[in-house]
Parts: structure tokens; C-alpha cells; sequence
């Protein structure tokens, strides 16, 4: 057939518009089938969990402190007792000098009065005339008699009061004494009370400290959950628009209904790993399909350095990345020439299954163990 010169610019033109229709619908659907997501939850999720970790650290850094001043006021509070108890003896002490005292003292007041008393007899009886002592004396001997009687009964009396009087100095210099020793033992106890006051006034600012970081992990965990739901909402409609995404729930996967159905991190499965974390997913299906089991390899991170990048993937292989403070793992799917499609634990939802289909573009530095 042939055709005019208008006709072949027509088709020309016509065969240059599916081209460029053609380039621009490839471009679009580049755009509307990511695999990867805009925003990176994952360094926003590893910054949560070293402040979360960072906060973890200083509250207990804090309750640790807390419970050293604790011990200190404890301590205090039985030296406190201590002194307060010496103090009260030595109280008592003073009581019982002072009731001692005040006892010597109306002996005393007593044998003076006896001595005024045989002193009026005696001098009453020396204002009589010795001849009329004699004479009313039976005789020489009665008379000597009743003056040596006189005589020995105030030696008595001086010899008493004298004595009282030494007792009487005694207590008083040891009231004085135990005066002084209640004096200092009382300024002990204010002293012991006020680095107690202060070891207390420590020990509420510092218990204050650890409720503050509890707070901030509190908030801190809050702001991981918000990212995890951000995450998990961005997945949803990247899977909605196409995306290779595919969350397979809590228990997707086949991973044992024993440790999916229990909370995160709360039972260690067999291989020594806490259930519903990528290392635990990774183990159980590295077992259950016959290949080498990593067992005890702590974090993910710590897996990464026993892979290798210069191998190819196949299915059953664990791929590994070191990112963040724990690494991530999953088990490879398949091999799909341009990309791999991974089966993982704990990428989203938290501590749930999902898998993923990634361009070898975009593995960044993964490792692979097989």
C-alpha cells in the first residue's frame, strides 16, 4: 500500500507518541512499585533504641545510687540510735547523781543539826561549874566519864559532816562531769542528724533523677511504638500500591505457635535466642529445613561478620546486615536474578513475620552464611 507523505508523518508521529507513552508509563510504575520505603524507619528505630538503652543505663545508674544513700541513711539512723541511747544513760546518770546528791545533802543539813544540838547540850552543860559536875557526879569517875562522852560525840559529828561534805564535793564534781559528757553526746546526735538530713535530701534528689529517665524510657518507648505503626502503615500501602512487601501476621512463616503466641523477649527458644526476634526466626527455620543451626550467636550484628558478600544466594541462606546496635537477619526465599526475596521476624509488624523481595541494588552491605 501506498501512502502519502501526510499519512507517514501520522504514523510517524503516532509511533513516537506509544514510545514516549510507553517510557512514561514505565516511569510511573517505577515510582508506584517502591521497594523500599521514603522515610528510613530502621535508623530512626535504632536511634530509639539507643536512647532507650542510654536511659535504661542512667536509671539504674541512678536506682544504684539511690540504694548506696539509702544505706548511708540506714547506717546514720543506727548511729543516731546509738548516740541517742548513750545519751539517755548518761541522762539517767545524772539523775540518779543528782537524787544522790540532794540524799547527802539532808544527811548532811541532819548531822549539822545534831551537831548544833550537842553543842547547845554541851555548852549548856559547861555553863555549869566543873564543881557542880562533880558534884552531881556519883563519883571522880562518873564526872570523867561525862566529859569524855561529850567530847567523842562531837569528834562523831565533826567526823561525819566531814565525810559527807567529801561524798557531798564527789557527786557534785561528777554532775558537773556527766553535764558536760550529756553536752557533747547531744551535740553528736544533732550532728549525726544533720548529715543524715543531708544524706536523705541526696538521696530524694537522686531517686527524683531515676523517675526522670524512667519517664524519658517511658516516652522513649511510646515514640518507638509510634514508629513501628508508622512503619507498619507505610508497608501497608506500599503493598497496596504494588510494593513487594507482604506482612504474614504474628505467627506467619510456620514459626512455632510456643514462642509467636507468647510476648516478645519473654521465653528463650532452643537455640538460645528470645522468641519472636529475627535471630530466633532465623535459627528455627535454618533447623527445620536441615541446614546448620546458628545456636548462642548473640545479636544479629554478631552474625553479620561470620557471612560473606562475594557469595551467591539461595534459598535457605541467612542474609545479614550490621546496622544499628543489634544487626539484622532474615532467611533467603529466593534468588530471583536481580533480587532476592527474604522470609524475616521483628521487621514489621514488631515481632511479627513478614517477607520482602529486594533488588541486589539496594542491600547495602548484607552478608550471606550458608
Amino acid at each position: 500500500m501506498i501512502l502519502s507523505r501526510h499519512q507517514k508523518a501520522t504514523n510517524k508521529y503516532q509511533r513516537y507518541g506509544r514510545i514516549i507513552s510507553i517510557l512514561i508509563a514505565v516511569g510511573v510504575f517505577g515510582v508506584l512499585a517502591p521497594t523500599a520505603l521514603a522515610v528510613d524507619y530502621d535508623s530512626q528505630i535504632n536511634a530509639l533504641r539507643d536512647q532507650i538503652n542510654q536511659n535504661k543505663n542512667s536509671a539504674n545508674q541512678k536506682r544504684a545510687e539511690g540504694n548506696t544513700l539509702q544505706a548511708k541513711v540506714a547506717a546514720l539512723n543506727a548511729e543516731i540510735s546509738a548516740a541517742q541511747s548513750a545519751l539517755n544513760l548518761t541522762r539517767t546518770e545524772i539523775t540518779k547523781t543528782t537524787e544522790e546528791l540532794d540524799r547527802q545533802n539532808a544527811e548532811l543539813n541532819q548531822q549539822i543539826e545534831n551537831l548544833k544540838q550537842n553543842l547547845k547540850t554541851m555548852y549548856k552543860d559547861r555553863d555549869v561549874t566543873p564543881m557542880e559536875v562533880l558534884a552531881s557526879s556519883e563519883n571522880l569517875s562518873d564526872f570523867v566519864g561525862k566529859q569524855q562522852y561529850m567530847d567523842d560525840l562531837k569528834d562523831k559529828i565533826e567526823s561525819n559532816i566531814a565525810e559527807i561534805s567529801r561524798l557531798k564535793a564527789e557527786l557534785e564534781q561528777k554532775k558537773v562531769a556527766l553535764t558536760e559528757k550529756a553536752t557533747a553526746e547531744k551535740a553528736q546526735v544533732a550532728n549525726i542528724a544533720e548529715k543524715r538530713a543531708e544524706q536523705q535530701a541526696l538521696l530524694a534528689q537522686t531517686r527524683g533523677e531515676e523517675a526522670a529517665y524512667q519517664n524519658i524510657v517511658k516516652q522513649n518507648e511510646s515514640q518507638l511504638a509510634a514508629v513501628f505503626a508508622a512503619r507498619a502503615e507505610e508497608i501497608r500501602r506500599n503493598a497496596a500500591a504494588g510494593g513487594s512487601f507482604r506482612p504474614g501476621g504474628q505467627c506467619g512463616g510456620g514459626y512455632p505457635d510456643v514462642w509467636c503466641r507468647a510476648a516478645q523477649d519473654s521465653l528463650v527458644d532452643d537455640y538460645g535466642y528470645y522468641n519472636r526476634e529475627c535471630v530466633s526466626y532465623a535459627a528455627w527455620k535454618r533447623a527445620s529445613i536441615g541446614r546448620m543451626v546458628p545456636r548462642y550467636w548473640g545479636n544479629a550484628n554478631q552474625w553479620w561478620p561470620r557471612g560473606s558478600a562475594s557469595v551467591t544466594p539461595a534459598y535457605g541462606d541467612i542474609v545479614a546486615w550490621p546496622n544499628g546496635p543489634w544487626g539484622h537477619v532474615a532467611i533467603v526465599e529466593s534468588n530471583n536474578g536481580d533480587s532476592i526475596t527474604i522470609s524475616e521476624y521483628n521487621y514489621s509488624p514488631r515481632g511479627g513475620f513478614s517477607t520482602r523481595t529486594i533488588p541486589f541494588s539496594q542491600l547495602g552491605n548484607a552478608r550471606y552464611i550458608k
